[in-house]
């Protein structure tokens, strides 16, 4: 992903990409930082379990950044096919149902990414809190924006969930995706308040 050009489109009128590609990128950029700070541990401790796990959190952030800016692109296209259904014909009855059906399809698919996206940021978190604990104090504020970022990534996908879910009119399916989105609210604030009281306990230090 060329970000000079994102940055250019996410600015224009355009209605993609939007806030859904952002949060994946912000996302990568906290795996981006994640693997800095593993890295940055490595060879900093005596203990070898704690040396193999950073040395296989650097790869797996790695890896998680590549899939994330490849997920900005897909949220981009998955609305890209829900305006494209909203410019199908609608002369007939028949067009009208096609172009219903594909309206729903394509709202349905929109929300695939988002909901990879939330997954993903949680991801992000037990990583960040491995590293806030473990790693490299001199790296701990890298660690710190990295979990801030990923928190901007699992709320921005939520919200880009929710308001796709509120087109649709497959009742099932709507209630499915909000349990499953519950569920991993639920994950994220338990967390999220644990990554919360590091960060602060290592700034009170800091101002003392």
């Amino acid at each position: 992903m060329d970000l000079n050009l994102f940055f250019a489109d996410l600015a224009s009128e355009k209605p993609v990409p939007g806030g859904g590609s952002a949060s994946a990128v912000a996302a990568a950029m906290s795996a981006s930082l994640l693997e800095m700070v593993a890295s940055l541990s490595k060879g900093k401790t005596d203990e070898k379990d704690l040396e193999g796990r950073f040395q296989e959190i650097t790869a797996e952030v790695k890896h998680l950044a590549s899939e994330l800016l490849l997920l900005a692109e897909d949220d981009a296209k998955g609305y890209d096919t829900v305006i494209q259904a909203f410019h199908l014909p609608k002369n007939s009855e028949k067009e009208k149902d096609t172009r219903g059906q594909a309206i729903q399809d394509a709202f349905k698919g929109a929300i695939a990414p988002p909901l990879a996206l939330m997954k993903k940021a949680l991801s992000l978190l037990e990583f960040t809190e491995f590293t806030l604990r473990k790693g490299n104090p001199n790296a701990f504020s890298d660690a710190g924006v990295a979990f801030y970022l990923a928190g901007v990534a699992f709320n921005g996908g939520k919200m880009n969930v929710l308001i796709n879910l509120g087109s649709l009119k497959d009742v099932s399916f709507k209630v499915s995706c909000r349990n499953e989105v519950r569920q991993l609210e639920e994950r994220f604030e338990t967390m999220k308040k644990r990554i919360e009281i590091i960060i602060r306990d290592w700034m009170a230090a800091c101002m003392d």
